[in-house]
């Protein structure tokens, strides 16, 4: 007798395209995670805000509640607050899980209207996963059932190509994103590379991980000096993950759960705030190190690895659809992520 497969809607304002393949591919890589667990039978509705502008989220109003009532789906996963926006005019009879990413329910300088409907939102998912202890925070006041529960990296991909070879009397330090999204704040990035600059005998370059596809994001996080990290706001950013598997060292300003990331980690550095001065000096110790043992040291905390991270996941779907798993050996009974 074939197994019945969980039925899943995911309501995404992320996701890869032929057009920008790159696009919220961990969240695809999740998908891919869980359908490795569970019997998993998964559709995709994208919200395409990014391209298509801000209408989208209120053509989905009505486009999203039409999909769930074409079908008997088992849970409905939301990824990113906006992309709830149809939960405060529909409930579907099938539970929802909402996953929350940084900037929907972080405020920053201009994003005070997204915080304010997130917030709205978050009361009519049945479970909220959150990137960091602060994010769980901000939302237990709106739903208690919330569980931090981040994006895994996939260790087996990401990974040294190759031993880096000398750069000579240049340094390489990457950007991880494109310039304009303005939550990255690329301004403090160059304003940090000016002062590096000033301070230091050999040349600086620098390069933007945007538009690219995975296996160049690897070669060039992989030849690459430093990772240098200046957002306004962060969940619990995957290219750090993806920087330290490929043993490049990282220094970021304290933002979501990077202190947690690189935690024991050697050479990686949090600053204690935004300043360009602080960053330069920390950026330039990393520099004078040895790029040694990063990737070891990060390996020995577990709970960031995709596959911990989706059999935490897939216990929380068995749940939502009150299904237990054949044998009771479908999923691990020991929880590794909280």
């Amino acid at each position: 007798m074939q197994e019945k497969k969980i039925t899943a809607l995911y309501v995404t304002n992320m996701y890869p395209t032929p057009e920008h393949p790159v696009d919220g591919i961990f969240i695809q890589e999740q998908i891919e995670d869980l359908a490795k667990t569970l019997p998993l039978a998964p559709e995709i509705a994208l919200i395409d805000s990014v391209y298509q502008g801000k209408k989208e989220y209120l053509k989905s109003i009505i486009a999203i509640p039409k999909r769930i009532r074409s079908k008997a789906y088992d849970i409905i996963h939301v990824h990113y607050g906006l992309s709830g926006l149809f939960l405060l005019f529909y409930k579907p009879k099938a539970k929802v899980l909402l996953t929350l990413h940084g900037s929907d329910i972080q405020k920053r300088e201009n994003n005070a209207w997204q915080v304010w409907l997130t917030k709205k939102i978050l009361p009519k998912a049945d479970q909220v996963f959150v990137q960091n202890q602060a994010m769980k925070d901000l939302v237990l006041p709106h739903n208690r059932q919330v569980s931090v529960l981040t994006c895994g990296v996939d260790t087996a991909f990401f990974r040294p190509e190759a031993p880096p070879e000398s750069t000579g009397n240049s340094r390489l330090i990457l950007f991880p994103s494109s310039p304009s999204r303005e939550v990255k704040n690329y301004p403090l990035f160059q304003e940090v590379i000016r002062r590096i600059r000033e301070k230091v005998a050999y040349d600086v370059e620098f390069a933007c991980i945007d538009q690219l596809s995975r296996t160049e994001v690897r070669s060039l996080l992989s030849k690459a000096d430093c990772l240098l990290l200046t957002s306004k706001t962060e969940g619990s950013p995957q290219v750090v993950k993806e920087a330290l598997c490929c043993n490049l060292p990282v220094v970021a300003v304290p933002v979501g759960d990077v202190k947690q990331i690189i935690a024991g980690v050697p050479n990686c550095r949090v600053a204690g705030s935004h300043d360009a001065d602080e960053l330069a000096h920390l950026t330039i110790q990393c520099l004078q190190e040895k790029r040694e043992n990063i990737r070891d040291a990060f390996l020995r905390n577990q709970k960031y690895q995709h596959r911990e991270i989706a059999e935490t996941m897939a216990r929380h779907y068995l749940q939502a659809v009150q299904k237990e798993s054949p044998n009771n050996q479908l999923i691990p009974s020991t929880e590794t992520v909280s």
